[in-house]
């Protein structure tokens, strides 16, 4: 059985990557990596809570760790319920998760969000597997996923 590692998540899609961010202001002391889960908190983009509820965007790059709100502003994605985005699944894989929905954990050390199964919140459906020549689709662990956020769980949806 392979392992892969945590990574970023970002859109599947390479226009949406390459074009599709908005500038926002972000929260005083933002730390986090690029793509992580983010939110909304009185204007400003900061990064969320362990368990969402609700999210808002994709971190495009690291936070800004700015002295004060809105001293920086940082590029998001925005996350809408038609986007594919590429994560990072960390319990092996079957063919029986296809369709299923997971919820979202950020790791402790390297700060990036992935899919587990268990974490029941629910935010997002798996929808395909993305394949890597050192990660084979099915067994393996930490393979990199295919998976759109529930409408329900998008602020503003």
């Amino acid at each position: 059985m392979a392992v892969g590692a945590f990574q970023a998540i970002r859109p599947f899609d390479p226009i949406i990557y390459n074009r599709g961010t908005v500038e926002l202001p972000e929260k005083a002391s933002g730390v986090w990596p690029a793509g992580a889960i983010c939110i909304l908190n009185g204007g400003y983009v900061e990064e969320a809570g362990t368990a969402p509820s609700t999210v808002k965007y994709i971190a495009f790059e690291a936070g800004h760790n700015g002295g004060s709100d809105g001293t920086y502003n940082g590029r998001f994605w925005p996350i809408t319920a038609d986007v594919l985005w590429e994560i990072t699944f960390l319990e092996a894989i079957a063919v029986a998760n296809y369709g299923g929905n997971f919820g979202v954990v950020k790791d402790a050390t390297t700060k990036h969000w992935y899919l587990s199964t268990a974490d029941t919140a629910d935010q997002m459906t798996l929808e395909a597997v993305v394949q890597t020549p050192d990660l084979g689709a099915i067994g393996d662990t930490k393979a990199r996923v295919l998976a759109r956020f529930q409408t329900a769980n998008i602020a503003g949806a």
